[in-house]
């Protein structure tokens, strides 16, 4: 969690709080759920990853987000290697970074 917040500040993304989704996965993913400082709900997602993320690991991230409500604007997904171009393509409403 240590290490999300400070990539989060490091981007100047300020949440009040985060709270740690239940993700019944095998898969290193983690997920939380925020509340910046402009009040705008936050959805944050961690990939942990050796390889690129693909587009099977797409389908995942959008089984996580659709559950949630929509009430929540800002879509960031962090990581910790390569994304491939055509999965980053359909990634234009999410905000990136790496660790």
């Amino acid at each position: 969690m240590k290490e999300i917040v400070d990539v989060l500040q490091k981007n100047r993304i300020i949440c009040k709080e985060l709270k740690e989704l239940n993700l019944n996965t095998r898969k290193k993913i983690k997920a939380y759920l925020g509340v910046n400082l402009k009040n705008e709900y936050c959805l944050v997602v961690a990939f942990y990853k050796k390889s690129r993320v693909l587009k099977k690991d797409l389908e995942v991230l959008k089984e996580i987000s659709l559950p949630i409500n929509f009430r929540y604007k800002r879509r960031i997904l962090i990581l910790n290697s390569q994304i491939c171009f055509k999965v980053k393509e359909e990634l234009k409403d999410w905000r990136i970074f790496w660790f």
